[in-house]
């Protein structure tokens, strides 16, 4: 099995919308912040794509087949952000998500994060700290992260996210140390 990553394009935002709407994402990704959903999330993806907003968004793919979107930001870009983490540190922050369902549970995320990270994120922002926020109550993506690499920091509150954070954070020297 091979894992690409494309930069998204104008084309792929009708596929993109369509795996905003399915219930696995939907859960995670419609937390009342950006209204209407999915329009607003879709026209923050345009923006990145016309170069108005510094978050890079990729097309996953397993063997040329679309399976879900990743991006990658550095934490300073977002100011409110970066004071609400306080790192305290430099960092690059990743987000992602799986639109096909029946490809959930079988490892690939872990394996497609750790190389996203490796071949694009590190050495796009020459950083060699990444942070990542699922909600506290996102279980599975919490653990999945744990098999990437992460590990926890801390609970952060976020302006205008109803749950908190559960903030995990991985070096370049840690993920490039893991056996994959």
């Amino acid at each position: 099995m091979k894992y690409a990553f494309a930069p998204l394009r104008e084309d792929d935002l009708e596929l993109t919308r369509r795996w905003l709407l399915e219930p696995h994402v939907e859960r995670w990704w419609n937390d009342g912040s950006k209204t209407p959903y999915p329009d607003a999330e879709i026209d923050e993806y345009r923006e990145a794509i016309q170069g108005k907003d510094p978050t890079y968004r990729y097309l996953m793919q397993i063997d040329t087949r679309p399976v879900g979107v990743i991006q990658h930001y550095r934490i300073a870009d977002d100011p409110e952000y970066a004071e609400a983490l306080a790192l305290g540190e430099d960092a690059i922050g990743v987000d992602l998500f799986i639109g096909e369902a029946e490809l959930l549970g079988r490892g690939h995320g872990p394996a497609m994060l750790r190389q996203f990270l490796r071949d694009v994120a590190f050495p796009f922002h020459g950083l060699d700290v990444c942070v990542i926020g699922p909600s506290v109550k996102n279980v599975a993506a919490i653990r999945a992260y744990e098999k990437a690499g992460f590990r926890a920091l801390r609970e952060v509150q976020v302006p205008d996210e109803p749950d908190p954070e559960f903030l995990m954070r991985v070096t370049a020297a840690e993920l490039y140390s893991m056996h994959t």
